[in-house]
């Protein structure tokens, strides 16, 4: 079984036209919208990372400059082209409010953050590169057991408001991907080394999580849902992290027997607990080359 799902995974790289991802590679004009108020200051804490926006506000803590650019123009890391040393591991701190602004204009008021604050100019071109495309797995189109679809209306649509903002301070904390009673808020996607625990995301979500987290998933490529599932679901995956060292697929020959009471890996895991799979292929995709950047100074 082990071997076969392997199989189906890396036999497939078929070279395919391009691709449309979500986003535009396009710098913003004068009247993207932007952050009423914002504060950007070298990062205290060089350990966590992470950023939530919540109504009127967005709040950031070591974020690396890079990070900030794939998440202002929903790209993957590999669509990134060029850029000085500090892009990824120098992190950032930043606090802003949107006003009245609804939360699907936070990557555009980004874009205009880095461009403002940090001097960012690029330019975008096409690149042929490797790409998964997440896929059903069964012909008949059955799903895993633990890919459940919601009624509609149980959570907002994407970038919807969701509940009121704070009364102060910082963001409530999601809960901890090591709780194993941990519930993951409508909308919402709680990650940890091995799991990805949902409650009403898309599919396009669950394809960008696995190529855009690498150092969860060990996949560091771009994924495209082909799933062709509309709607929202929920779902609580969990596999093996134990070949994020080797390039995230595991090495060729008999599969390695697993230790007592392990998870599947990623690839088998995706097949039997969602009932997807990973087909490799090649694609032409648009990619953001950095022609300048500069750090932002403090205030």
């Amino acid at each position: 079984m082990f071997k076969r799902i392997i199989l189906a995974v890396t036999a497939v790289a078929a070279t395919v036209g391009p691709i449309a991802l979500r986003a535009q590679i396009v710098p913003p004009s004068t009247d993207t919208p932007s952050f009423e108020a914002v504060s950007v200051r070298p990062a205290a804490d060089t350990g966590r990372r992470g950023g939530r926006g919540t109504p009127g506000r967005f709040a950031g803590f070591n974020l690396p400059a890079r990070q900030l650019i794939r998440q202002a123009y929903d790209i993957h890391d590999a669509q990134i082209i060029g850029g000085p040393d500090w892009l990824p591991s120098q992190g950032f701190d930043i606090n802003a409010t949107t006003g009245d602004k609804p939360p699907d204009q936070m990557r555009f008021m980004m874009q205009t953050l880095l461009r403002d604050r940090f001097k960012l100019t690029f330019h975008s071109e096409k690149r042929e590169l490797p790409i998964y495309a997440l896929v059903v797995a069964r012909s008949d189109g059955r799903l895993g057991s633990g890919l459940k679809k919601i009624p509609d209306g149980e959570c907002p649509p994407p970038g919807a408001r969701r509940g009121s903002p704070p009364a102060g301070g910082p963001p409530a904390a999601l809960p901890s991907p090591l709780d194993p009673n941990a519930q993951a808020p409508c909308g919402s996607m709680i990650f940890g080394p091995g799991r990805l625990l949902a409650h009403g995301v898309t599919l396009d979500t669950l394809a960008r999580s696995i190529g855009g987290l690498p150092a969860i998933t060990a996949f560091n490529r771009i994924v495209v849902n082909e799933t062709r599932l509309e709607g929202q679901y929920d779902f609580d995956f969990k596999w093996t992290n134990e070949f994020a060292a080797r390039g995230g697929l595991p090495p060729a020959g008999p599969p390695p027997t697993p230790a007592p009471g392990d998870e599947p890996t990623l690839v088998t895991a995706l097949q039997e607990q969602l009932g997807l799979k990973l087909d490799a292929r090649r694609a032409t995709v648009d990619v953001l080359v950095i022609d300048s950047i500069e750090k932002p100074s403090e205030n």
